[in-house]
């Protein structure tokens, strides 16, 4: 199944929808580290909570630890790496419908659902949720607007040095250091779908946002344009 996102550029991306059996195998990935996470976590401490027990507490603060800050793994992936680990494993990504930027409270909501969804119950709300919803979503998707898609083919080499500027390059745009990670990021997205759609349209709302950020004015073509911005704000940034 294909999902069509429209980004905060007002460029349309098209995604493959992550089916059931992609979820529930990055779900049991993530589960085997939690469980590794809990044997590790108490092998470590053990000593420190042998001497505690002494007192009476030691039990109580592994306790606290396998059953406070195991259940937020998901939480803190999300948080940190937009991800858990079983989805980096499966190329799978989580996405708003609406094209913007996850924030900290569509990943509070998607854990708080998480109880509901798969805790609980199981799993089997979460399954049924996916099945039969719109865009394969589970409870604290529909909540927080989001999905999980499948990402396209890892990038290649020649995909990460195919905006990198030779060393002598001189810099048209000094503004392009006036775009975030998150907007070059987004800015690669929409061409690298352009070129493999061959749809150059979707490059005008793309480059006219990129003008209104930095205060460009150019008569180069969008294309022209979007790669050599792309070009300055690599060679801008490189450390």
């Amino acid at each position: 199944m294909q999902l069509s996102v429209q980004t905060a550029h007002h460029a349309r991306i098209d995604y493959e929808l992550a089916g059931i059996g992609y979820r529930i195998l990055a779900f049991m990935i993530d589960v085997l580290i939690q469980g590794a996470l809990g044997i590790l976590i108490s092998f470590i401490a053990l000593p420190f909570f042998a001497l505690m027990s002494r007192g009476g507490t030691g039990n109580t603060f592994l306790l606290i630890i396998l059953f406070v800050f195991i259940p937020l793994y998901h939480l803190l992936c999300e948080l940190f790496m937009g991800r858990s680990v079983g989805k980096v494993a499966l190329g799978l990504r989580i996405v708003r419908l609406d094209g913007k930027k996850i924030s900290f409270w569509d990943t509070l909501l998607r854990w708080v659902f998480r109880i509901v969804d798969i805790t609980i119950c199981s799993g089997v709300v979460a399954m049924i949720a996916i099945i039969v919803s719109r865009n394969a979503r589970r409870i604290g998707d529909i909540a927080a607007g989001t999905t999980v898609v499948r990402e396209k083919s890892q990038t290649t080499l020649s995909d990460l040095t195919r905006y990198a500027a030779p060393e002598a390059y001189a810099v048209v745009f000094p503004q392009a250091n006036l775009l975030s990670d998150q907007d070059i990021a987004i800015v690669k997205e929409v061409v690298s779908e352009v070129r493999q759609r061959m749809e150059y349209k979707l490059l005008e709302p793309l480059a006219r946002k990129i003008k209104s950020i930095t205060g460009i004015v150019t008569d180069m073509d969008n294309l022209t344009f979007v790669t050599t911005i792309l070009k300055d704000h690599h060679h801008l940034t490189k450390e």
